[in-house]
């Protein structure tokens, strides 16, 4: 991976320690790329926090650490294939915790906020989802 793009990685998501783990030991991959595409067939929005956003880092890493031990005997078809396979049985899933969580932490930062009502909530938590949580590259 580019040592540019690592650094602004590290500035913009230092906090994120998935997101700098996954493209320092993937980001030369063809492993990484397979999968970005299987997302992209699957939910082209799956960057946006609506989807997987910040928690996608966490998801894909799973799936390549888990697959690790395996990946370089596979041929490019099998490994996406397999790919497939991962993403398509933990997606929803992934995806549902992460909205749950999501929407939990905001509902209690509004709490803090007397003046806060339903509607003003249900506006945040729509604008918060269209925010892009996971840096591709």
């Amino acid at each position: 991976m580019n040592v540019e793009v690592l650094e602004r990685l590290k500035e913009e998501y230092g906090e994120d320690g998935d997101v700098i783990q996954l493209y320092e030991d993937w980001g030369d991959t063809p492993y990484l790329h397979e999968i970005f595409q299987i997302l992209d067939g699957i939910e082209p929005d799956w960057t946006l926090e609506r989807e997987l956003g910040s928690w996608a880092a966490e998801f894909i890493l799973d799936i390549l650490q888990e697959q690790e031990d395996e990946l370089d005997s596979l041929s490019a078809e099998e490994r996406v294939k397999l790919f497939q396979e991962e993403v398509d049985e933990r997606y929803a899933d992934f995806k549902s915790c992460h909205q749950f969580a999501r929407v939990n932490n905001l509902s209690m930062q509004f709490e803090e906020d007397e003046d806060t009502d339903c509607q003003e909530l249900d506006e945040y938590i729509a604008e918060d989802g269209e925010e892009i949580g996971f840096p591709r590259y």
